[in-house]
């Protein structure tokens, strides 16, 4: 059984995939784990076939699937391609800034067995924060954000129990997320990770904000928000909080409140 296995979804990504890799399997020099990559084409138009061939001396796998299976669908193919103790989702435009990542946050993951889930903190090419790399669990703005169907986000620099963390780096007990179902593959792109995030803490589970540890996470280079964000959230808000009073209310709130300002409901964000 590996320690790890690295899950890493290509679409029309092939540059970015390889300097991630390049940055992967360097990070992972002397780290001591045993581990496994493993890399799925989407149905892209990249040809990978030198880049199977850049990295034959690696561990890692190439799959190819005939159609597209979105982000969720994609990683629920790859989690069952390997036994291991622990699985790192690793989306391609990632760069690796600092030594050791993989290592410190696979060891921060299983001390102490108190987190089933881990995700650094993000940064943008000037090395500032991304926004929404996770989202915040205590507190009464997030009490609110969290039963509207939304989330809240701040600042952090020291570990935080999280309501959950971004699908660009996400690692995960392996049997957590199978108990839990994987990712919910009605989901295409965007919000599967928050869906999987609130199942596994409503199982008694916990996701720990790690900004001890920063990656470079380039964004927006397979699909623009726009494309299919507003779907997925009226997919999870329909999951989740239709039958919530709490959402009920809220939501209401909203609406007098966006028609007061605005003249009409604004999509939510």
């Amino acid at each position: 059984m590996y320690d790890l296995q690295i899950q890493i979804i290509n679409y029309n990504t092939k540059k970015y995939l390889e300097d991630c890799l390049s940055g992967l399997f360097n990070d992972l020099k002397g780290s001591g784990l045993k581990y496994k990559a493993l890399v799925l084409d989407n149905n892209s138009e990249d040809d990978l076939r030198d880049t199977e061939e850049k990295f034959s001396g690696e561990d890692i796998s190439f799959y190819y699937s005939k159609k597209n299976l979105g982000f969720g669908g994609g990683h629920n193919f790859l989690s069952k391609k390997a036994e291991s103790r622990n699985i790192l989702i690793l989306n391609s435009d990632l760069k690796f800034i600092q030594p050791d990542t993989v290592k410190s946050m696979y060891n921060r993951l299983n001390k102490g067995g108190e987190f089933s889930v881990i995700g650094p903190m993000l940064v943008v090419g000037d090395l500032s924060r991304q926004e929404f790399d996770h989202g915040e669990l205590t507190g009464i703005y997030s009490w609110v954000k969290n039963n509207y169907g939304s989330s809240y986000w701040k600042p952090r620099d020291t570990e935080a129990e999280a309501a959950w963390v971004s699908g660009a780096v996400f690692m995960c007990d392996k049997s957590v997320f199978e108990k839990t179902g994987g990712f919910d593959e009605n989901f295409f792109l965007y919000k599967e990770e928050e869906d999987l995030c609130k199942r596994i803490r409503e199982s008694g589970f916990k996701i720990l904000y790690y900004p001890e540890v920063r990656i470079m996470h380039i964004g927006h280079v397979v699909a623009r928000r726009s494309a299919h964000f507003s779907e997925s959230m009226d997919y999870y808000l329909a999951k989740h909080f239709e039958k919530n009073m709490s959402y009920k209310i809220l939501n209401t709130i909203k609406k007098i409140k966006d028609i007061s300002l605005y003249g009409k409901v604004q999509s939510r964000s």
